[in-house]
């Protein structure tokens, strides 16, 4: 792997997560003054942060085919330049409604990241354990940014440093990022199809039929990709409610079940990608962290009690986000390895409709007892379980077909 040209690309593509982890939370982290310089109620300001979502749904299947048909570098520049507009956009928007549009674009940026991304740690390498586990590694650059931004925002509100720096710093480093990628190799692509790869530079051919059935095994991936966002997304949503309601815990304190939850996200990202490397079942193991997750949850809702709470907050940072979407779209990408932007669209778009439609479902469900809110997630969880039992039997079916009884 050492040998690899395409090791600098992937290293400065997991550069630009780090900073995609960033826009995800930097409205919420900076929700007060925001509200204020925008004027906005706090019903207008999650307005503005479903719009990622919006712009996730409105151009993912156009970064899909642009990935395939320009290349993964043309796709990868156009999200750059998304989350730069995103990130100046937002700080020097009057008003909500200028900074509901520019929340698309970090939803755009998510979009042509996501389908040019993904594909090249793929076409880098033909071994499927080790592209399986570089992409979970996306998850970790995600929670180093989403772990370490929360303390320089602290660090500056505590020394009245203008709030400002964090965006226009962002920003820079992407575009810092960009002129880097603008000089290191992709993968070339025509027509979805791989010219080059590996470290001997050989010419393969991508498309190579599987059998597989999108409708099937494609639709089974769809459902578990929204799945395994709105877990994690619920519960470090709804977690801090939830304990204060069941737990009886004051507001500051339950706040720390996020920190506690960030904690085992990071730590299950190299876990995963370990095992993974080591060729691991990866249906069977998906298949395992989603059963795992509902049965903790379960047990947090019967009896409700600190260590309860502890071991679920576990089992969702360590078996449910610590990188088992990445790890469902790589399997998708090996049953269909054929325009693998387009596919990836398609895996993306499920998670769009998650952080469209999710937060206004729990927060209905929240102002009738914060209970249904979790038991909604136990339902997602045993979903996601049985979805990957038809992923984990095609599996077997189409890459072990000598292998009979599924074991």
């Amino acid at each position: 792997m050492k040998h690899n040209k395409y090791i600098p690309t992937i290293s400065s593509l997991y550069v630009n997560y780090a900073f995609q982890g960033i826009a995800a939370i930097i409205v919420s982290q900076n929700m007060s003054i925001l509200r204020s310089q925008w004027g906005a109620s706090l019903s207008q300001v999650t307005l503005v942060l479903s719009a990622v979502g919006l712009g996730r749904i409105l151009s993912i299947n156009t970064a899909g085919l642009i990935s395939d048909r320009m290349g993964r570098k043309p796709a990868v520049i156009l999200g750059i330049i998304s989350y730069i507009a995103f990130f100046i956009g937002l700080l020097y928007s009057p008003n909500y409604h200028l900074a509901f549009i520019f929340s698309i674009f970090a939803g755009f940026g998510n979009a042509f990241l996501d389908t040019a991304t993904y594909p090249v740690v793929v076409e880098a390498f033909d071994d499927h354990s080790r592209n399986s586990a570089l992409s979970v590694l996306n998850k970790a650059f995600i929670s180093m940014g989403q772990f370490v931004f929360p303390i320089i925002v602290r660090f500056m509100l505590n020394n009245h440093i203008y709030f400002g720096w964090t965006f226009l710093v962002s920003a820079l480093c992407m575009l810092i990022n960009l002129f880097v990628l603008l000089r290191l190799p992709f993968p070339t692509v025509s027509n979805g199809r791989v010219v080059t790869v590996d470290v001997n530079d050989t010419i393969l051919e991508a498309y190579k039929p599987t059998g597989a059935k999108f409708q099937i095994e494609g639709m089974a991936l769809m459902v578990f990709s929204f799945v395994s966002v709105s877990l994690f997304n619920i519960f470090i949503t709804w977690i801090p409610t939830y304990t204060q309601s069941a737990l009886g815990m004051k507001e500051a304190d339950s706040l720390t079940w996020v920190s506690i939850y960030s904690i085992f996200s990071f730590v299950s990202v190299f876990v995963t990608s370990f095992i993974v490397s080591r060729g691991i079942h990866v249906p069977r193991f998906m298949m395992f962290c989603t059963s795992v997750t509902g049965t903790a949850l379960a047990l947090m809702l019967i009896v409700p009690n600190y260590y309860s709470v502890l071991f679920a907050t576990f089992c969702v940072g360590f078996f449910a986000a610590g990188g088992i979407w990445q790890l469902g779209l790589a399997v998708l990408l090996e049953f269909f390895p054929f325009k693998r932007g387009l596919i990836t669209s398609y895996y993306s778009l499920a998670t769009s409709i998650s952080v469209m439609g999710i937060p206004y479902l729990t927060g209905l469900l929240a102002e009738k007892n914060i209970n249904h809110v979790f038991l909604l997630i136990l339902i997602l969880a045993f979903l996601g379980t049985f979805s990957l039992y038809f992923v984990y039997r095609r599996y077997q079916e189409i890459f072990h077909p000598q292998k009979k009884g599924y074991q």
